[in-house]
């Protein structure tokens, strides 16, 4: 039983990395806008930025962000 649990735990584990992630997306994103006068029509690219920004982190400084 308690080998089950921990295969549960892992998976909602890896479950919760993408939103934890996109969060994190979006949050930079965010700044960036905010960055750059906060002017509309720049979603796409800031969101973009913000996407390769993180994901050329490595693996654990981007769980700790």
């Amino acid at each position: 039983m308690k080998n089950g649990s921990q295969k549960k735990t892992a998976k909602l584990d890896s479950m919760s990395e993408p939103a934890d992630l996109r969060a994190q997306i979006e949050i930079r994103a965010h700044q960036l806008w905010r960055e750059s006068g906060s002017r509309h029509g720049e979603d796409l690219n800031h969101w973009l930025q913000a996407e390769r920004e993180l994901l050329s982190r490595p693996d654990e400084t981007r769980r700790n962000a």
